[in-house]
């Protein structure tokens, strides 16, 4: 399966420990979904996408996800989300069809502000792991 990935689990890192397994030789490839914003939510460090048609997100795809990995990626996102199916411009390869995570109606309040991986890493990426080591659905 192909993901589309927006927020932390752009993060190798992030990625490993909910993957259980390394990913340093996994391909991130950039790629950019249409129809959708990136938005801050309320009281998370990590955003949530929202449609929107005019807008676009940059983020990364990963293919070849098997069933086990699905699932745990799918543990990690919680009842907050669900996947769905869209397309992603993926680099070198043109309009992709792809899986996200989206939030579920209601699930999160989005806030106003930009969120940046770069950001997020400088500020809140050592403590989400630190939640993340000790429990896994602890986000």
């Amino acid at each position: 399966m192909r993901l589309f990935f927006y927020g932390t689990l752009m993060d190798r890192d992030v990625l490993s420990l909910v993957l259980e397994r390394p990913v340093a030789a996994t391909p991130l490839v950039p790629a950019t979904l249409r129809g959708y914003r990136r938005a801050r939510a309320s009281g998370v460090s990590y955003p949530i996408v929202l449609r929107d048609r005019a807008a676009t997100v940059d983020g990364v795809v990963v293919d070849r996800l098997l069933d086990p990995d699905v699932a745990k990626l799918s543990a990690y996102e919680g009842a907050g989300y669900r996947l769905v199916r869209a397309t992603a411009d993926v680099a070198g390869a043109g309009p992709r069809g792809v899986q996200i995570f989206v939030p579920a109606p209601g699930a999160f309040t989005p806030v106003a502000g930009e969120w940046s991986l770069e950001d997020w890493r400088a500020k809140d990426k050592d403590a989400f792991l630190a939640r993340l080591r000790r429990r896994p659905e602890a986000r």
